[in-house]
Order: C-alpha cells, then sequence, then structure tokens
C-alpha cells in the first residue's frame, strides 16, 4: 500500500477560494430534491449542525416514494417495500421517520407467464405447481446447461441468459425487458440483467425456492410508502432545516469553479454547498459541464381504479410478461396493508412504462382502462365494477441504460466532480437502478460529505460504492 501526501491548494485554486469563503457565517447548504436521497442527506446535514434549505419541485415531499389520497386510500407511484436488506444505519432513519408506525408484511407477488401463475418471490411447491414437473425440469436443465456452456454476450439478454438460462430468459426477462424499457433486450447493458435479476444459477435460485435466500418479508409505513419522506421532513424542520415545496431549481450559479448558489423561479438562492438529486444530463448543463454522451430516462404512466369490490386477490402484485398486455404490473393498496382501507371497496395501480409523448402518455383514462383490461381478467377482477379512475405521469421515472451506458455516465460525474461544492446523489444524479434502503444510505453518505465540506473529487471516489444497487423487487 503506498500513501499520497497532498500539499495544502495555491491560494488563488478554486478549491482555497471556497474554503476561505465557505465559513460559518456564509450561505446555508441546499439539497435539490426531497425524495429518500435529498431528505437523507438533509437529514445528515442537520445532525452535523447545518440547517439546509431543501428544494422540491413538486407539491410534496417523497419524490417517486410520496404517498396521495384516491378516494379514501393512499395511493404510491408503484408497489414500493421497505426491504430488510437496510443496513443498521438506514432502519435507524426508518424508526427517526416512522416510530413504531411500520407494518411487518410477507411478500405475496403472482407471476402471470403464458397461461400460468408462478409465486413470486420463487418457492419450490409453487414453481411446482405453476410449471407441472416437466416446465418446472425443463427450466432446471436450462439453467444447469447455462453454466456449463454460457450464453453469449455482453448484454441483458446475454447476462440474463447465463443467470438463470436460456429458457428464463426467452420467455419471461425478455419480454419483460422489452415492454419496460422499449428496447431490444441486445441493446440493453448486461448491468440491468445484473442488477435486475439477483439469482446467477441454478443452486441460488434452488436456494432461494426453499427459503435460503433473501427474505419474503417487507416493511411498509401504515400510511403509505410516502410516510417515509413526511416524517423524515418533520424530523429535519424539527432540526432546524428548511424544506419549499413547488420550488423549481433551474440552474446553478457556479464562480471561480465553486458552487456560489442556485437559480429558482428567476431568482438565485445563495449557497456554498449543493446536494444535488436532479437528472445527471441536467446537472451538466446548469454547470455548463459536457454531459458525456446521450443520457436519457424511461418515463412511466400510472392508471388508478377505484373498484366496487372488496379486494381483488390475496396477492399484493401481479407481474404480467405478456408483451400484449401494456402494464407492467397491478399493485393492490390493501395487500400492503393488510386489507386495511375503505370496505366494499379497493383501490388498485397500473405502472405502463413509455417515452414522454407516446400514444400511452397522452391517453386518457377511458383507453387505458380498455388497454389493461386483460390485466384486470387475469388478476381476478373481470366483474368489478369500476368507481373511479385517476392518472399520474412521471417524465423520467427509471434511468434507460443503453448497452455502454456506463461510460457516458462516468464521464458527466467526472465532470462534476471539478465543480468544488456540488455533491450529485440519488437516482436520477447518479444514474442507477436503486431501491429507498440504497437510495438513504447514499443521500446520508452525501450529507456527511457536504457537512465535512469535502472535496468534490473525493466524493467523487466515495459516490462509486453506490453506482450499482441489486435490486429488491
Amino acid at each position: 500500500m503506498t500513501s499520497e501526501r497532498r500539499s495544502a491548494p495555491p491560494p488563488s485554486s478554486p478549491l482555497a477560494k471556497w474554503r476561505s469563503e465557505s465559513g460559518p457565517s456564509s450561505a446555508r447548504p441546499i439539497v435539490i430534491g426531497a425524495g429518500p436521497a435529498g431528505l437523507a442527506a438533509a437529514w445528515s446535514l442537520v445532525r452535523a449542525g447545518s440547517r439546509p434549505l431543501v428544494l422540491e419541485a413538486s407539491d410534496r415531499v417523497g419524490g417517486l416514494s410520496a404517498s396521495f389520497d384516491v378516494d379514501g386510500f393512499r395511493a404510491d407511484y408503484g408497489p414500493h417495500r421497505l426491504h430488510r436488506a437496510a443496513s443498521d444505519e438506514v432502519m435507524e432513519l426508518y424508526r427517526l421517520a416512522l416510530g413504531g408506525a411500520l407494518l411487518d408484511r410477507d411478500r405475496s407477488g403472482v407471476v402471470h407467464l403464458e397461461g400460468r401463475r408462478l409465486p413470486f418471490p420463487l418457492s419450490l411447491a409453487g414453481l411446482w405447481r405453476g410449471l407441472g414437473p416437466l416446465g418446472a425440469l425443463s427450466h432446471g436443465l436450462s439453467a444447469v446447461a447455462a453454466r456449463i456452456a454460457p450464453p453469449p454476450g455482453d448484454d441483458f439478454a446475454g447476462e440474463a441468459g447465463r443467470r438463470l438460462g436460456r429458457r428464463a430468459s426467452d420467455r419471461l426477462y425478455e419480454p419483460a425487458a422489452r415492454k419496460v424499457w422499449g428496447l431490444p433486450p441486445r441493446e440493453l447493458d448486461a448491468a440491468l440483467a445484473r442488477a435486475r435479476i439477483s439469482s446467477d444459477g441454478p443452486g441460488k435460485v434452488l436456494r432461494a425456492a426453499v427459503g435460503k435466500g433473501r427474505s419474503r418479508r417487507y416493511f411498509y409505513p401504515e400510511r403509505g410508502s410516502g410516510a417515509l419522506a413526511e416524517g423524515l421532513a418533520e424530523r429535519i424542520r424539527e432540526a432546524g432545516g428548511e424544506i419549499r415545496t413547488g420550488r423549481r431549481v433551474t440552474g446553478l450559479r457556479i464562480e471561480g469553479g465553486a458552487i456560489a448558489g442556485v437559480r429558482v423561479d428567476g431568482e438565485v438562492i445563495g449557497a456554498d454547498r449543493v446536494v444535488a438529486t436532479a437528472p445527471l444530463p441536467a446537472l451538466c448543463a446548469w454547470a455548463g459541464r459536457p454531459p458525456g454522451g446521450p443520457l436519457s430516462y424511461r418515463s412511466l404512466v400510472l392508471l388508478y381504479l377505484v373498484l366496487g369490490t372488496d379486494r381483488v386477490s390475496a396477492h399484493d402484485v401481479h407481474y404480467f410478461a405478456d408483451e400484449r398486455i401494456p402494464a407492467n404490473r397491478l399493485f393492490e393498496a390493501k395487500g400492503f396493508t393488510g386489507g386495511a382501507g375503505p370496505a366494499g371497496k379497493t383501490l388498485v395501480g397500473f405502472d405502463l412504462p413509455c417515452a414522454e409523448g407516446d400514444d400511452t402518455w397522452t391517453a386518457g383514462a377511458e383507453s387505458l382502462v380498455e388497454r389493461v383490461r386483460p390485466a384486470l381478467d387475469l388478476a381476478g377482477a373481470a366483474g368489478a365494477p369500476i368507481l373511479g379512475a385517476s392518472i399520474r405521469r412521471v417524465a423520467a421515472a427509471y434511468p434507460l441504460l443503453r448497452k455502454g451506458y456506463a461510460g457516458p455516465r462516468d464521464r458527466a460525474l467526472d465532470a462534476l466532480a471539478a465543480v468544488e461544492g456540488l455533491y450529485p446523489v440519488g437516482r436520477h444524479a447518479l444514474f442507477v437502478h436503486d431501491n429507498v434502503h440504497h437510495a438513504c444510505a447514499a443521500g446520508l453518505a452525501a450529507g456527511r460529505a457536504a457537512a465535512e465540506r469535502k472535496r468534490a473529487g473525493s466524493w467523487r471516489e466515495e459516490q462509486r460504492r453506490y453506482l450499482f444497487a441489486q435490486i429488491e423487487d
């Protein structure tokens, strides 16, 4: 191991200027975005004695983890869970925000595949019942064959085939990938399969099937997934931080290579440090830095239906591999709350992946309802009357991991590391797929880095551990 001696920066350098002008009496730190990563960063800052200002573009905190009211139900932006894979530090953050208002739930998803129902997560008995003895055997042999002669390709299709066998890849994962991401699987990066498919061979599949893999249980806030952000925002305010919703940041002020403020609604708010969860291309544009290459996001339309029946099914989430069904998933609010909610009716949601401006994005409720009727039928709600419908649209829902995306992403993050006082973090800024616990862990780390006034280059090195996350779905 070698050590590196670092000399003090020249008095005229951007770092020296930033450090000399950034003191206890200077402008307070700003956090852009009040999702899990941004709020976790703000909490780290208040714990260190700062009074951060959090700026959120929407009318509520939480980002994609927010909740809102629909006809007496609390609705989420998709099926969100707080997974047991969270670190002790993140679990402590959950307790801080939620106290004891956490439900301990058993995952009960189901995958609809070629007229059959497969349990999700995997169970040995369920696979046997769902696929039949011959079907289960053929998938097992395919997985074994993939270990002996791994399918080629440094892309999603190749990686999925190597992890679970060509049969599972061809019939389940590749059709789902085409629907969700809107691209052929050969054009998607192998990292997407590594993040989304945790099992990588028959041994791990079998261990998961008999309950030796990841936990089937999860936590869910009593007041919806958004209760985490709401509770955390309350603690931040109590500790002296400020959160302003409905304030959209449109740029950064950079002076001498260092952060000096942010632009909001035509004004500049001074800041000596900025923790930013905005999309990576936008951050590059605001900082006047090259984007590093094409980086884009997949959009999402969420359709919510109030149905005149107490429950649709005993499952919390239904997954649809069939590409003729535009919805990726159907999720039922009562499936997450253990049945709690208004009697005699239920709320189901559908997430429909799309591109901003396409036919799905612009469709009205009546049209979307007709498109998801096959999914309703498969879930067991064919005869349930529809009492109401509402739509939410998310322009930048998930980073689109095209093959080779890591190069442009890393060049963009390298360019931002030249701006002292700027700390990019979160799904959109780091261009990564993650769960809430990953976002919270990264946010806590970014907030500590900002509180300690670490150099931007130092945060660039630290953030690398958050550029890949194993997704718990």
